[in-house]
């Protein structure tokens, strides 16, 4: 997995996050479509992906800064932290919780400078 931003890996369409195999051949069924970069990729235990950057939707939906997709690269639609602004760093615990550090003073709505961590 990688993120930045981009706009094609090998000629083929993909924004700002994409996936190769050990080979380096693009993952064609892997494509979230963030409408701008990732700056920041975690995955969590369960395979789950963590997605962090200067993006305002995810695969169409508004997603603000952060997102979580599945491992086929499809929206979990329950996780939306919704910072106010972009997410440069995510980092799983071993406890599960999700650290997020960027430049946003709140998440959902809770005052945050820069730095979060989410129970999700």
């Amino acid at each position: 997995l990688f993120g930045g931003n981009f706009s094609t890996v090998g000629g083929t369409a993909r924004s700002g996050i994409a996936r190769v195999d050990a080979a380096g051949a693009l993952d064609a069924g892997f494509n979230p479509n963030p409408n701008s970069s990732v700056k920041s990729v975690a995955v969590q235990a369960d395979g789950r992906i963590l997605l962090g950057g200067d993006f305002t939707s995810v695969g169409g939906t508004t997603r603000n800064y952060i997102a979580r997709v599945d491992a086929a690269g499809a929206l979990d639609a329950t996780f939306n932290p919704n910072p106010n602004g972009n997410v440069g760093s995510v980092v799983v615990q071993a406890d599960r919780r999700i650290l997020l550090g960027g430049v946003f003073t709140n998440v959902g709505g809770t005052v945050r400078n820069y730095f979060a961590r989410l129970t999700q």
